[in-house]
């Protein structure tokens, strides 16, 4: 049995997973939401202190579930990227248990996690492309392998996901942004959506940019103040106009893969994979171009410990290792993600 730790953000996380099976016995995650929405966003100290309560509590609820934890084999832990003072809660989790117990240490990368999301409780697909869509990041990765993935496409600037939660701070919604200004676009009837123009119109690569439509969001919302206040019908439209949008960027950047990749599977994972409307878009160009569609449980879309331990269980059966002394924990596969 293998235990994953995840802590690379607000959200405290640990799952149980069996080795040979690659079944999640066991799953369970402490948000922090409420802690930073005050603030409109994730405050790195307050994260840390958060991760310094939870983890061990965490850890108790693992250990009631096991009656020991004489049955782990391995602990698998998120080491990048992330906040590092938040990173650092977790890894001091995984070393204590694993110098303790005397069992191996596995540094996993955020990203390839989120990746892995895809097959918690199910076999391995490969190849696969991946669309990855976060509060940190924007990617098109080509996955061959546990250990063969490459980023194809990725954001010049903002991600989609800190996009969303700056819409939500700038119309004063809270956060984290996602799910209210998906829930405020959902109320705009298609064609009252405010227009924005679309990113990287004429761009020829493949490449994404968020920073150009938040600040025509700003812009927007600074017209209508002027005028006189921002309406609750006003924000509805706004909001759909930005999702919409920020989906068809989305799409341009995927049509334009498709059209020259032989790959014929696509995973969606990230927080804002759960994002109904982005999911029926993207599923109706998949069909488009006849690709399968692969998206993680809701659950799982978000931060957790289960992708990370879903990963931790491949790299154990390849040993991929990290020692447990010095500072030198990087994973060894990870993606030369920009950040």
């Amino acid at each position: 049995m293998l235990l994953g730790i995840e802590s690379s953000c607000d959200d405290s996380s640990l799952a149980l997973t069996d080795l040979q099976s690659t079944k999640l016995l066991w799953h369970s995650k402490i948000s922090q939401e409420g802690a930073h929405s005050p603030y409109g966003g994730v405050v790195p100290e307050l994260a840390s202190r958060l991760h310094a309560l939870n983890l061990p509590l965490l850890a108790q609820r693992a250990r009631d579930f096991l009656g020991s934890f004489g049955a782990l084999k391995a602990i698998a832990i998120t080491t990048c990227p992330g906040l590092s003072v938040a990173l650092l809660e977790g890894l001091m989790l995984a070393k204590t248990l694993a110098l303790g117990l005397k069992i191996p240490l596995i540094s996993v990368d955020h990203l390839q996690a989120h990746i892995f999301s895809l097959f918690i409780d199910k076999p391995l697909v490969f190849p696969l492309s991946v669309l990855l869509v976060s509060g940190g990041h924007t990617l098109i990765v080509e996955v061959k392998s546990p250990q063969e993935m490459h980023i194809v496409a990725q954001s010049m600037d903002d991600s989609l996901g800190e996009s969303f939660d700056k819409v939500s701070k700038m119309l004063g919604l809270g956060y984290p942004g996602g799910p209210v200004v998906e829930s405020l676009a959902k109320a705009c009837p298609p064609q009252e959506a405010l227009q924005f123009t679309l990113p990287l119109k004429d761009h020829k690569g493949l490449a994404f940019s968020f920073s150009g439509l938040k600040n025509a969001v700003r812009l927007a919302i600074l017209q209508e103040r002027e005028k006189g206040g921002l309406n609750q019908s006003f924000k509805a439209r706004l909001c759909a106009g930005f999702q919409k949008t920020a989906t068809a960027h989305l799409l341009q950047n995927l049509r334009r893969y498709f059209a020259n990749s032989p790959i014929k599977t696509l995973g969606l994972v990230g927080g804002v994979s759960a994002n109904f409307y982005i999911r029926e878009c993207i599923h109706a160009l998949c069909e488009e171009f006849g690709c399968d569609l692969l998206l993680a449980p809701l659950e799982f879309c978000s931060d957790n410990a289960a992708m990370v331990a879903r990963v931790g269980v491949e790299l154990f059966r390849c040993k991929d290792f990290s020692p447990l002394h010095g500072t030198d924990i990087s994973p060894h596969t990870r993606l030369p993600y920009v950040g």
